[in-house]
């Protein structure tokens, strides 16, 4: 694929070429070569959109533990048979499930390129927890992650009551308008202008648009109208498409023109208007009272 620039957003379509290359065992740097992306942006990719893919069986013979080389526990169950729980092999009996030591081992592959399963030869029978890379997953939760944070209000809680704190004395008691307020506490909102007219609409603080002095006196704004300037009354017959076509007329926009031999078309006119002036006497500094 071709480098079409630094873009920040992955597409679906870069996303299924990231899952492919991984499967094919192909390291971030021909992968960002296909599509196109540094090989830190695929690395990030894959980091952050990685998903633990669960057993389909929940019998499923538990993970390996980390201790299961050096363990040396017995009698876990009621019979005292001096064996070696993880050694025991009585169907109803899995060290796994009662014993209080039990830590999951994790892959060692999984904490360096590729950091997930993908185009692992062992991960059909592999005991250990499996991540993987689903192009679909990762778009999907990209989405979600786009949406969610545009939707709401970009203030914590605490914010919005110091701001609120400020803004109803200011307004409220001393009519104080957006503008005034922000000439001294700019700093102190943290916000554009046009964010917090925006929030007090949204009810956000105690303030209502209504103690807004000048607000309140805005009449409802017209439809602009929808017929464009050029079809307008005044401007008939005075378009530039009409000056070209009185040029045509007049001969005076010639084939130098149209190939773009400005100068020698400039200089055409320069020749024509000479004699006007110099009949004029405007050539000399000759004006008329």
């Amino acid at each position: 694929m071709k480098n079409k620039g630094n873009q920040k957003h992955l597409t679906f379509e870069q996303r299924v070429d990231i899952e492919k290359g991984l499967t094919e065992n192909k390291s971030f740097t021909e992968i960002g070569r296909i599509i196109g992306k540094n090989p830190s942006t695929i690395s990030k990719e894959v980091r952050l959109h990685a998903h633990t893919k669960e057993r389909p069986d929940s019998g499923y013979t538990h993970p390996p533990c980390i201790h299961r080389k050096n363990c040396k526990v017995t009698c876990l169950c009621d019979k005292m048979c001096g064996i070696h729980c993880k050694l025991c092999r009585k169907p109803s009996f899995r060290c796994t499930d009662i014993c209080p030591a039990y830590e999951t081992a994790e892959c060692e592959k999984l904490n360096k390129p590729p950091y997930v399963c993908n185009g692992c030869g062992k991960k059909t029978h592999c005991l250990m927890p499996r991540k993987f890379y689903s192009s679909k997953y990762a778009h999907d939760e990209y989405r979600s992650v786009l949406v969610d944070c545009r939707v709401g209000i970009n203030q914590t809680p605490e914010s919005i009551q110091s701001m609120n704190d400020l803004l109803v004395p200011l307004i409220k008691e001393k009519h104080q308008s957006i503008g005034h307020i922000y000439a001294t506490h700019a700093e102190e909102l943290g916000c554009s202008r046009r964010t917090l007219y925006s929030y007090i609409n949204d009810c956000v603080f105690d303030v209502r648009n209504g103690d807004l002095r000048r607000s309140v006196r805005y009449k409802k704004r017209k439809k602009p109208t929808q017929t464009s300037a050029k079809d307008r009354s005044y401007r008939q017959g005075h378009n530039y498409e009409d000056f070209q076509n009185y040029m045509k007329e007049q001969g005076l926009l010639d084939a130098y023109s149209k190939l773009g031999d400005f100068e020698k078309y400039n200089q055409e006119m320069v020749d024509t208007m000479k004699p006007i002036i110099q009949a004029t006497g405007l050539a000399k500094g000759e004006y008329a009272e």
